[in-house]
């Protein structure tokens, strides 16, 4: 066979694949996916920026990636907006509840959608703001977050989560067959968990008790850990620590140590996976 009629092959092939994604994107683009978004207190609800209404919303969207944003409609009270990432897939219903507070430590909120997946089991995927919070399905404990379940029976499932310092939540989902059901759950803070406890840094630096304490970083499931801003896991990321390694322990809250984590630098880790050590 010539070259030249393998390169004329070629292109053939190119310009099939190009118009079937083309085709695939359009159908795609145009398919229609439902959305309902719940809140306390009501909200007006913004779609990319755009205002589609108000808590309790139901309509229907193309299909696609957006950014959904929740702005309380009473401007003088002391709560919060939202705003995060949402995917609607063709021809399903993605679920959001959101309860306001006066800060983000203080909202929560669950985000439940669907999607298609190939082969005929029903799965589970729980997420969590914190991480690692336990899993408990039907009563029983499955684990900790992130967590996926699969071959999970086809019906009613009451999935709950709880983590040290946080108010637990809890859902009822409908699986089924041939689909992943994804619930993500923000937990936010009880009302004791933002006082600070243990050891006080001085405006200088220097630890107010008598001996230095450390923390050791624990076994993780990712082979490192997050130092984050502050203590919450929507506090960015301003470095990581790994296991086996000692930092020296500034302070505590509710399932967060504060470490000096390099000469100079400060961040929080959560205590899931460290200890305080002398």
């Amino acid at each position: 066979m010539s070259k030249k009629l393998l390169f004329i092959i070629l292109i053939i092939i190119v310009v099939f694949a190009f118009v079937g994604y083309q085709f695939i994107s359009k159908m795609q683009l145009g398919a229609v996916s439902g959305l309902k978004v719940v809140s306390s207190p009501s909200a007006d609800v913004f779609l990319n920026d755009k205002l589609i209404g108000k808590t309790p919303y139901e309509g229907k969207h193309a299909a696609g990636e957006y950014v959904l944003k929740l702005i309380p409609e009473d401007t003088s009270s002391q709560v919060v907006s939202w705003q995060g990432k949402i995917v609607l897939q063709p021809s399903l219903l993605t679920y959001v509840k959101r309860e306001l507070g006066s800060s983000e430590l203080t909202s929560s909120g669950d985000m439940l959608f669907l999607e298609k997946i190939s082969g005929s089991e029903a799965q589970i995927v729980v997420l969590s703001s914190p991480d690692a919070s336990k899993v408990i399905i039907d009563g029983q404990e499955k684990g900790i977050t992130p967590l996926v379940l699969r071959d999970v029976a086809s019906g009613e499932n009451d999935v709950a989560i709880s983590s040290p310092g946080f108010v637990g939540r809890t859902v009822r989902v409908q699986t089924m067959q041939g689909y992943k059901v994804t619930v993500n759950f923000q937990m936010a803070l009880s009302g004791d968990s933002a006082l600070v406890e243990g050891v006080t840094p001085t405006p200088g630096g220097e630890i107010t008790q008598g001996d230095k304490q450390y923390v050791l970083i624990k076994d993780t499931p990712t082979g490192f850990l997050r130092v984050r801003s502050g203590p919450s896991t929507s506090a960015k990321e301003i470095g990581r620590v790994k296991p086996g390694e000692k930092s020296v322990f500034i302070e505590e809250q509710e399932g967060w140590y504060k470490i000096n984590y390099e000469e100079g630098k400060e961040g929080w880790i959560s205590n899931r996976y460290a200890e305080k050590v002398k």
